[in-house]
């Protein structure tokens, strides 16, 4: 394509590298120290503020609560919770996205360069298709399919990530829990976190093998 080895592609090439070698922990201290301490957009650590834990859904006896805080600040109908557990939420999701991205970067990237070499992507132009819809309407629909994988595997090495983000951010969440477990030697809350893990890889696998079949009609034959 013609933005090969341009400035943007270069600095996506910059970009991919850098966030996957990046540590985790780190990328969020600097997060802390920039957006919480220097330019007080948001805070640094916990969930929501003090005294603003939402209740969820009460309707006369019946009461239901899920424990995610933007999931029960809705049923409450409470936006000013909403928006607070989403501030809270910002700085941990940022991080654990930027350091997974880079190997979809780099990976989507390379995938494309391929893709944009094979002949059913020249005979779209050749029909006078615009760079647009070739791009996306042929080359990249190709090309998300070993990138779908991807996100199947990297889902592990997420939860894997979650662990130093939550430490770093002193969020209380599975990761947290799990080494809280480990230390105090409770076996059975340990299996059953390792169990819920396993269980969510599994899901996110059989979503990543629909999602495959449905981009690719050759295994749906």
């Amino acid at each position: 394509s013609r933005s090969y080895n341009s400035i943007e592609d270069h600095s996506i090439r910059i970009f991919g590298i850098a966030s996957y070698a990046i540590p985790v922990f780190f990328l969020g201290m600097v997060f802390q120290l920039i957006f919480g301490i220097w330019l007080h957009l948001f805070p640094t650590g916990g969930r929501i503020s003090p005294g603003m834990e939402p209740s969820g859904l009460t309707a006369g006896d019946f009461h239901l609560s899920t424990g995610l805080y933007t999931i029960d600040s809705l049923l409450e109908g409470n936006p000013s919770e909403f928006v607070e557990a989403l501030r809270y939420l910002f700085l941990p999701s940022l991080t654990l996205g930027i350091v997974l991205s880079g190997v979809f970067v780099r990976l989507t990237r390379s995938n494309m360069i391929e893709t944009l070499r094979l002949d059913f992507v020249t005979a779209a132009r050749a029909r006078g298709l615009t760079e647009r819809a070739v791009l996306y309407g042929y080359a990249l629909r190709n090309a998300f399919l070993p990138i779908l994988t991807m996100m199947g595997l990297q889902f592990a090495a997420l939860l894997a990530g979650a662990i130093l983000t939550e430490t770093t951010f002193s969020w209380p969440g599975l990761g947290r829990y799990l080494v809280d477990r480990i230390a105090f030697r409770d076996y059975t809350a340990i299996q059953g976190a390792i169990v819920f893990f396993g269980l969510l890889v599994a899901l996110v696998s059989l979503v990543v093998d629909i999602l495959y079949a449905y981009l690719d009609p050759r295994i749906r034959l």
